[in-house]
């Protein structure tokens, strides 16, 4: 189930740390278990189409956000991208060493991935050409353009796999040749389109791992010493004030977690695997936001938000949306380089 769930999460710009997941082979710490999977059940809707906005609690006050494209391993329109060894590029893996992928290698990667089942085309595309699909992408933001060079990129492979192939054999059957540093699922175009809620801010919830919900651990970092405390209905109503007293705020949607739920086996009813691995007390409670103007600073409100007791995550969609398409570029940046919650 590990495995499976590690698989069904597309990941948006943060890695997953395998070391937080390490609590799912023990039952006997079974609330644990349940915070570092979904994160005391942080998995809300928040990205218009087939995107699920799913936010990690990690070691500190650091929240990573990553976003789960629901699949149940196989697509009708999936699309790899092998990303090549690179000594330049952010994200480097042990096994390039340091090196660059050799023109040698790249031949041999080409030709076996010709020859694994279901693959329908194979695409080379260098640093130039993925610099400038890169720009295209990213001409609404001009800080991330004057941040990445050609040699901030890497070089990669683009397959185009047949309607009802599974992905992770394909990468599987790859992932080990030299030149290679790492095989992903091309995010959807659909991933990209704006939704109505901007902002989500999310609740806390009894039993949760969460240091902004008051959570602590041992000093090893992973075992949950004190558990985290859900929100308050005097936190709730304080939040909301702040919320309607806001000028920036058009319209709040309250979210409880029965809906979460429905909401979340609608949009991955075809990923039965994690569905069956999730329940309608994993799902948070959550306040979704409608802002007056896109050109506004949020800033100051996302900010008073986060300090609000019984507010766990407050997540801003269009740096969502951002994260995800850097991610897709194997891109690092700090968060004020691609982050626009200033307006």
């Amino acid at each position: 189930m590990e495995d499976r769930l590690r698989e069904a999460l597309v990941e948006a710009g943060a890695t997953v740390d395998t070391g937080a997941l390490k609590p799912l082979r023990a039952p006997e710490r079974r609330r644990s278990r349940v915070d570092l999977r979904l994160v005391g059940a942080a998995v809300a809707v928040v990205l218009a189409g087939a995107t699920t906005a799913v936010w990690l609690g990690v070691r500190g006050d650091e929240h990573v956000v990553t976003l789960a494209a629901p699949t149940d391993g196989r697509s009708d329109s999936s699309e790899l991208t092998i990303y090549l060894c690179s000594r330049t590029a952010s994200g480097k893996a042990p096994s390039c060493k340091g090196q660059d992928v050799t023109p040698e290698q790249a031949k041999s990667i080409e030709v076996a991935a010709k020859e694994v089942p279901g693959v329908v085309s194979v695409t080379f595309l260098d640093r130039e050409a993925v610099l400038a699909a890169f720009r295209q992408d990213f001409a609404h933001n001009q800080q991330v353009l004057d941040a990445v060079t050609a040699d901030d990129l890497h070089a990669s492979f683009r397959l185009r796999l047949e309607p009802g192939t599974d992905p992770v054999k394909v990468k599987q059957a790859l992932a080990r040749l030299p030149g290679i540093e790492d095989i992903d699922l091309v995010p959807a175009a659909v991933s990209l389109r704006p939704s109505k809620d901007q902002i989500s801010v999310f609740l806390c919830k009894d039993g949760t791992a969460l240091p902004t919900c008051g959570a602590e651990r041992a000093s090893d970092g992973e075992q949950v010493s004190k558990e985290g405390k859900g929100i308050t209905t005097r936190q709730k109503d304080k939040v909301l004030a702040l919320l309607k007293a806001s000028k920036q705020v058009k319209s709040i949607l309250y979210e409880d977690q029965t809906s979460a739920y429905e909401n979340f086996k609608r949009e991955y009813e075809d990923n039965k695997a994690l569905v069956a691995a999730t329940r309608v007390e994993d799902m948070p409670e959550s306040y979704r936001l409608r802002m007056r103007s896109e050109l506004d600073d949020w800033s100051g409100l996302v900010k008073t938000l986060r300090h609000q007791r019984g507010v766990a995550s407050v997540v801003v969609q269009r740096c969502l949306i951002e994260r995800l398409a850097l991610t897709g570029y194997r891109v690092s940046l700090p968060k004020d380089k691609w982050c626009r919650e200033g307006g």
